[in-house]
């Protein structure tokens, strides 16, 4: 009897043969009684036997042969009236078969014993049969209903994991456009300064210069504008600062990258993202990449899925572009790692790949494609080597 390693309790796998085993016992006990009323005789020992054997093979065997041993058990008791003092016990293997032919066979050798038998015998008999069938039919509708549950259960639980897997789609769909939204505003507000208070900032220094021109006949207007100027151009340092802090900021990899997938509809995309602090040239370089690659893959090849995955290591940052497509791509776009000579059943993915080698060389990196499984566009940058 085995328990459930989580919560301890008794599996409904091995439920099942143990309540039928303990309705066996009770319907033994029944069948015991023809000793009160019977004298001892080797036939009836041997009848005891057969029957004990013949239930406990019903529970070895299959489901579908455990009527076998029964059946066999009910024809010697048609052939031998003694047998039919342990015929319940058969009577309920036979019992719960889900033929109809075989649920009732035990009929005729019931009623032969019946007549043949004494009626103190024949009684007994008769009330084993009966506490057999209602235990076997308790038994059966109790396995029913509890089949019936499980399934249930298993349905249950199947909603509630695809309404959770769903629900937390949702969330990060949710987190996502909050991440968009906060990354937009930040270069919104960048563009604004940049636009507006650096223009200011820029006529008004060009104002105070042409004035120290104007009075450079006189020392202290000069030297008081010079102040001003001073400032002005401090102020415009500061400015220029907080809108580089501001763009960089606004730039996030892994959004973009997800952003930039989900406008390929036609391709599902599977981002693996490990790194951190990428800087914005890279990062604007591996957008420009994924998108060249994913552009390819949609137009060019037979590709279903794909899986971009960006990680940062000591020495440099790597960007893995692999499809699924089953259709290679010319030898020449693989040995000219995407070079304007390819040819032309391959010209648009060879000016492309030349495009994605051309931001790899700009980072100082280098860019390598091959073809396992689907295509594949692999891109490393030296941290050393950043612009």
């Amino acid at each position: 009897m085995r328990a459930c390693g989580v919560c301890g309790r008794m599996r409904p796998a091995t439920m099942a043969p143990m309540e039928r085993i303990v309705d066996k016992a009770i319907v033994l006990v029944c069948c015991l009684a023809c000793f009160a009323v019977l004298p001892w005789e080797v036939v009836l020992l041997l009848a005891l036997l057969a029957a004990v054997a013949a239930s406990a093979l019903g529970e070895a065997l299959p489901e579908r042969f455990a009527f076998l041993p029964a059946f066999v058990y009910a024809l010697a008791a048609f052939a031998w009236p003694s047998f039919a003092a342990f015929l319940a016990l058969a009577v309920y293997d036979l019992a719960r078969d889900d033929h109809l032919a075989i649920r009732w066979c035990w009929l005729l050798p019931a009623l032969s014993a019946f007549v043949r038998l004494e009626a103190a015998l024949a009684l007994l008999m008769a009330l084993a049969c009966a506490m057999a069938l209602l235990l076997s039919y308790r038994t059966r509708r109790f396995q029913t209903e509890l089949a019936a549950y499980r399934r249930l259960r298993d349905d249950v639980q199947e909603t509630s994991l695809a309404l959770e897997e769903k629900n937390r789609g949702l969330r990060d769909r949710q987190d996502l456009e909050v991440r968009l939204a906060t990354l937009a505003e930040r270069g919104r507000i960048a563009r604004e300064i940049h636009d507006n208070v650096g223009h200011l900032l820029t006529r008004s220094i060009m104002q105070v210069e042409a004035l120290q021109v104007v009075h450079r006949d006189d020392e202290r207007v000069r030297s008081e504008l010079a102040q001003v100027g001073a400032t002005l151009h401090e102020a415009m340092s500061t400015v220029r600062a907080s809108v580089h802090d501001l763009h960089d900021d606004a730039f996030d990899l892994e959004t973009q990258l997800r952003e930039a997938a989900e406008a390929f509809t036609t391709l599902a995309v599977d981002i693996d993202y490990r790194a951190s602090d990428v800087p914005s040239d890279v990062g604007y370089g591996f957008i420009a990449i994924v998108r060249e690659a994913l552009s390819n893959a949609s137009k060019h090849s037979d590709a279903s899925r794909v899986s971009v995955s960006v990680a940062a290591y000591p020495a440099f940052y790597r960007l893995a572009v692999h499809d699924n497509g089953s259709v290679p791509p010319p030898a020449s776009v693989l040995d000219r790692q995407g070079a304007d000579s390819a040819p032309a059943s391959g010209a648009a993915r060879g000016i492309g790949l030349a495009t994605m080698s051309d931001r790899a060389r700009a980072l100082g990196g280098m860019l390598r494609v091959d073809y396992d499984q689907g295509f594949k566009v692999f891109v490393t940058v030296p941290k050393e080597d950043i612009p």
